[in-house]
């Protein structure tokens, strides 16, 4: 039933409606702005102790959140930081959103996955993992993420999670810049080495506190490696990419005419939600407009709320900013395919495989 009514909801989006019927169908969380790495691409590992602290809430405030989403109908929880794993109680979250019948995945840095640490991720009941690898070698991805060692910690918490528990997936995420773009197929070559379940890609954002160094900005003239990596990626490695070809083919747009990313309506505010360690609610991470707080009102009181709506439609009427995250989600390219000229496309194997495994 409740995927029957997200599947609803996905029909009411399609037919430029502005007011869901259910809560989003995943929705990602950062869970606190303490990091332990320095990384180029982004400035939340400078936010003060005492800011993280303050911004940071107890358990019993979470898990009130997750009894929200779950009651909304929300089926996928993702969990993020800075990095998720320095809250200590995140294990206990974890099993808490499973034992709501939530699928539960996560983004890490690996740096803090030891045997340990392994075990408790693993008896959470977590079913995913994204664990970030920048380049395919340690001078790449330490200089990118700014602490040596974080390259070899990367394959040394990958090892320590399928030792004690082969069943969980976990992927490789990469983001692409001017520093390591010359270097996918050999971070795929990485991937497949290690035995993950799959890399995702996805270009640097530029907005607010994901704004990069200068050093990291590509220019035209890598846009060609970027081109020839790309091929060399779907020769010899598509079995590791989760997204079809439409998706990556979309990289130089948003390098260059980011304006024409117009064109997909966002899913953000409608299928996808973002939560800040505050409990501030947000359409995306971008955070261009807040939706309010989940401590100060329930998640269903505000996801249906006239602030909602607004966002909704500032988002449908394209006065939003383009970022990477929600703008051109597979999500929204799938639901193009629902015209008459392109609606082949919807049941290409690779796109129901994906489909599948996302509901």
């Amino acid at each position: 039933m409740a995927l029957l009514t997200q599947l609803l909801n996905l029909a009411r989006f399609k037919a430029g409606s502005v007011t869901p019927i259910c809560g989003p169908m995943k929705v990602q969380w950062e869970l606190t702005y303490h990091c332990n790495l320095k990384c180029l691409h982004c400035h939340i590992w400078k936010t003060p102790l005492p800011e993280i602290r303050k911004n940071t809430l107890t358990l019993e405030q979470q898990k009130k959140i997750v009894d929200d989403l779950a009651d909304a109908g929300v089926r996928h929880l993702s969990f993020s930081g800075g990095e998720m794993f320095l809250q200590k109680t995140v294990y206990e979250l974890i099993a808490h959103a499973k034992s709501r019948g939530m699928k539960v995945g996560g983004n890490s840095n690996a740096f803090l996955i030891n045997e340990k640490i392994a075990r408790k991720i693993a008896d959470s009941g977590l079913d995913m993992l994204y664990i970030s690898l920048d380049g395919d070698n340690s001078a790449t991805h330490d200089g990118i993420r700014g602490v040596d060692g974080a390259f070899d910690h990367v394959f040394k918490g990958v090892a320590n999670l399928k030792a004690v528990k082969p069943s969980i997936k976990v992927f490789f995420n990469t983001t692409i810049n001017a520093r390591n773009v010359g270097e996918l197929s050999g971070i795929a070559k990485r991937a497949r080495e290690a035995g993950v379940a799959g890399l995702t890609v996805e270009m640097t954002n530029t907005f607010d506190k994901y704004a990069p160094d200068r050093s990291l900005i590509m220019p035209d003239d890598k846009l060609p490696i970027l081109r020839e990596q790309m091929e060399i990626l779907f020769r010899d490695y598509a079995d590791l990419l989760p997204h079809q070809r439409e998706y990556f083919e979309e990289f130089e747009t948003y390098l260059k005419k980011p304006e024409e990313l117009y064109k997909y309506r966002c899913v953000a505010g409608f299928t996808s939600a973002q939560i800040h360690p505050n409990g501030d609610l947000y359409p995306c991470p971008v955070a261009f407009k807040k939706i309010g707080n989940l401590v100060e009102k329930p998640f269903g009181e505000l996801w249906f709320s006239p602030s909602a709506t607004d966002v909704r439609k500032d988002i449908k009427e394209g006065r939003h900013p383009i970022c990477w995250v929600t703008c051109i989600s597979p999500l929204n390219q799938y639901l193009s395919y629902l015209s008459p000229s392109r609606i082949h496309k919807l049941f290409r194997p690779g796109t129901i495989r994906h489909i599948l495994r996302k509901i």
